[in-house]
């Protein structure tokens, strides 16, 4: 990756000092085995390397694509030649002025009367080095009694004066400055500097400029440390891998601009959205440099694209609706552009044609807009009638507060729905009309439908991180539908509140909780319809009592099982959903509700309902499919519940 190969560069000023090592050195000529200075390599500039962009919690894990080979066994390397040695009689330092000669002596492994070979002579620069106080150290011999006098020529570091730093642009210079400050009016040590610049880059680090990184370093004779900053400026955003998707659609998700810093927090919030748009099973970034320009860098995202239309044609039995017929045809990110269209026929006791349209951006404000049009029959268990609906819907939503359009986590949305509703009982095989309001039957030759024209507005909050499978952040919804006077047979307002809060904990590991409140008001006179009723079915179950149910199951829980429906409702839920393996993972949970009539004085305690069980999840490009047992009284029989989709 880019990242791996600029952090590993070493700035010019390291170079300089080696080429200097290779200048000829004072005093007589060292012999063959010690006339190169060591080529030093101070502590190398250390950086975190990248998260991984947008995980994809269903992926499995990398795979390494190469493995170191191991040696071929019986081998024997070659012995080293460490060339001729010479008799060493004495040491001398020379050109040190604050550096004490003992710090010096007592660095070297070399001590007189010591035969020694160039490899000790290279080792013992190097030590010298080291010590960071040097800009350059050279060796030379000359003739004494008894052998060779050994010298180390230094030259040493000016005082620290001054740190000017270059290229800053995220943070003051001066606050950059501060890991400086203590090696004013000292020696400058080259090992604190690189301790300096090492806490520099943390700094940008933890900010998520993981690109940022010193390109220049040089000590000025005047006692200037000059300083360069490449900070990871963006030159390019490129998108590579989309075959159907277009660009844009890619793009308008991506905050991170051309010309801004490079910041792998932002760049993974960008990424985490184009992973929620749910077309896509797999998202990678690199880096590639750009010649000629050190302080640039081109992003490159790169995606690979999962199937997003579905054709589904099929029968079955079904526990809660007996036989049944499916034809579904569903087609996600339509032409590339981020639209879906659907049309949905089941054909069971719960008959239900729909066609539905929805574009999430209509222009720069990314307003959203959606249609459907639907005829659906429906048996309701808990009212003991057949409810019938036909209707058309549009809707409009768009940011709120004045928000980013691209990451804006308030939304609003408003709608209308034109909707004709009818109630049939069961007899006659389920022919009997019966009143919307009571749901009682109509006298022979009678029928009822009431049409109504309900306006909607509903705003949601929503800082999850992943749409389909969350495993941080909230999800609220707050709306509003009323009944439009004179274009409705009802006259009502329907007032509701979800909120769910998801925490990671370990490894995975995350605790859910949800909350659900609802009630239907008359300000306007009349009755709340049958219909329009609160039910302990599909989003408002509270798992372990049965979903389907006879009439002698209802009347063990009172008139046709009341005390699973009414004109508000309180509903809460959590969840302990952990990984298994792979795609499958786990949850424990436990719901809790009340269902109540206001004007009745039904309202207690002692019609909660509560359900625990156990369940599984398996994760799939539509979402997880949710297989629950549920108990209501431990030591009787549970109830299985399956569905697509998280519960909240």
């Amino acid at each position: 990756m880019f990242h791996d190969s600029i952090s590993a560069r070493r700035p010019a000023w390291r170079w300089a000092l080696v080429a200097l090592a290779l200048v000829a050195t004072f005093g007589r000529p060292l012999p063959a085995f010690a006339q190169a200075k060591p080529q030093p390599t101070p502590p190398a500039q250390t950086k975190p390397a990248p998260k991984p962009a947008a995980p994809n919690p269903a992926a499995p894990a990398a795979t390494p694509s190469a493995t170191p080979s191991a040696p071929a066994t019986g081998s024997v390397a070659p012995p080293v030649d460490e060339g001729p040695k010479i008799r060493i009689a004495d040491i001398e330092v020379r050109g040190n002025r604050t550096v004490s000669e003992e710090t010096i002596l007592l660095t070297i492994p070399i001590h007189a009367g010591q035969d020694v070979t160039r490899a000790q002579v290279m080792e013992s620069l190097q030590r010298i080095y080291g010590l960071g106080f040097f800009l350059d150290v050279r060796a030379a011999t000359e003739p004494v009694p008894g052998g060779e006098r050994l010298i180390f020529n230094v030259v040493e570091n000016p005082v620290l004066k001054e740190v000017q730093i270059e290229g800053v642009t995220v943070f003051p210079a001066e606050e950059l400055k501060q890991p400086f400050v203590p090696m004013q009016g000292k020696i400058i040590n080259l090992k604190d500097v690189q301790a300096a610049i090492k806490d520099m880059e943390k700094r940008y680090a933890d900010k998520g400029y993981v690109l940022a990184r010193v390109i220049d370093l040089q000590v000025q004779p005047t006692g200037t440390l000059l300083i360069k900053v490449a900070e990871g400026i963006v030159n390019e955003i490129k998108v590579q891998g989309n075959e159907e998707t277009q660009d844009y659609v890619i793009r308008r998700e991506i905050t991170l601009k051309p010309g801004q810093i490079y910041n792998f927090n932002q760049m993974q919030e960008d990424l985490r959205r184009v992973y929620n748009l749910n077309y896509f099973e797999d998202i990678g970034i690199k880096y590639e440099p750009v010649p000629n320009d050190p302080a640039k860098v081109n992003v490159v995202v790169s995606v690979k694209e999962k199937q997003t239309g579905t054709f589904q044609l099929s029968a079955g039995w079904s526990n809660r609706d007996g036989p049944l017929g499916i034809l579904s045809l569903r087609k996600d990110n339509l032409f590339g552009r981020s639209q879906s269209v659907s049309a949905d026929l089941t054909v069971s006791r719960n008959f239900a044609a729909e066609l539905n349209y929805f574009n999430p951006w209509i222009d720069e404000q990314h307003t959203s807009f959606g249609t459907s049009l639907y005829w659906r029959n429906y048996f309701n268990y808990y009212g003991g009638f057949l409810e019938q609906r036909r209707g058309a819907a549009l809707s409009f939503g768009r940011p709120m507060f004045g928000q980013d359009p691209v990451t804006a986590q308030w939304r609003q949305a408003a709608r209308i729905r034109v909707e004709g509703v009818g109630l049939m009982g069961e007899l006659n095989n389920w022919t009997q009309p019966l009143d919307t309001v009571t749901g009682q039957p109509l006298p022979a030759n009678q029928s009822m439908t009431d049409l109504n024209t309900t306006l909607g507005y509903t705003v949601t909050f929503d800082s999850r991180d992943y749409t389909l499978n969350p495993n941080t952040g909230w999800f609220n919804t707050y709306s509003l539908d009323q009944y439009v006077p004179g274009l409705s047979s009802v006259r009502m307002t329907r007032l509701q509140l979800d909120v769910n809060r998801y925490t990671p904990l370990w490894f995975g590991h995350t605790l859910a909780v949800g909350w659900k409140l609802g009630t239907l008001q008359t300000p306007f006179g009349g009755s709340v319809p049958a219909y329009e009723r609160f039910y302990s079915t599909g989003a408002y179950l509270i798992r372990g009592w049965r979903e389907t149910a006879d009439r002698g199951y209802l009347n063990t829980l009172g008139p046709l099982g009341q005390t699973f429906s009414g004109d508000s409702f309180t509903l809460g839920s959590i969840e302990y959903r952990f990984p298994i393996v792979n795609i499958l993972s786990g949850v424990v949970f436990g719901d809790t509700g009340i269902f109540w009539d206001q004007f009745s004085n039904n309202f207690g305690w002692e019609r909660a309902r509560s359900g625990y069980g156990l369940g599984i999840r398996v994760n799939t490009p539509l979402g997880p499919l949710r297989l629950d047992y549920g108990l209501h009284r431990w030591g009787e029989p549970g109830e299985i519940h399956f569905s697509i989709g998280q519960k909240f």
